[in-house]
């Protein structure tokens, strides 16, 4: 169950470091107003059209390249949150508990479920009230 409390906390907060930096960066004016997202979010009535594409297949092939650059980059943004040290050392912590309890023949699987799943709610509560 500690183990398993400590994942959960180290995850959320440094997810939640990681958002906190990303809205930082954020230019508001950049963007559409909410209203105009609202209206049309895909520009279909946009007055300036950048140029239309005449064939279909190869308006797929560009979006197709730009959904894979998207999906790296914001792998590679996110890299970060993924390997902190708040979510490695609680699943180091998660393995070596693991293999003393089975070397030591105190391995029952269903408790050992059951406080994985407590301590999931818990970590999830306490990180709620901690974090917010």
């Amino acid at each position: 169950m500690l183990s398993t409390f400590m994942i959960t906390l180290g995850s959320l907060y440094s997810y939640r470091n990681m958002i906190r930096s990303k809205v930082g960066e954020v230019d508001l004016d950049a963007h559409k107003d909410s209203i105009d997202m609202m209206d049309d979010p895909y520009d279909l009535y946009e007055e300036e059209c950048e140029g239309e594409i005449a064939d279909v297949k190869q308006m797929i092939n560009e979006e197709k390249k730009l959904q894979k650059q998207a999906t790296m980059e914001n792998t590679v943004k996110n890299i970060s949150a993924m390997v902190s040290v708040y979510r490695l050392v609680p699943y180091v912590f998660f393995a070596i508990a693991f293999i003393v309890l089975q070397n030591n023949h105190m391995m029952h699987l269903w408790s050992y479920l059951i406080g994985l799943a407590y301590g999931i709610v818990i970590g999830y509560l306490v990180a709620r009230e901690w974090l917010v």
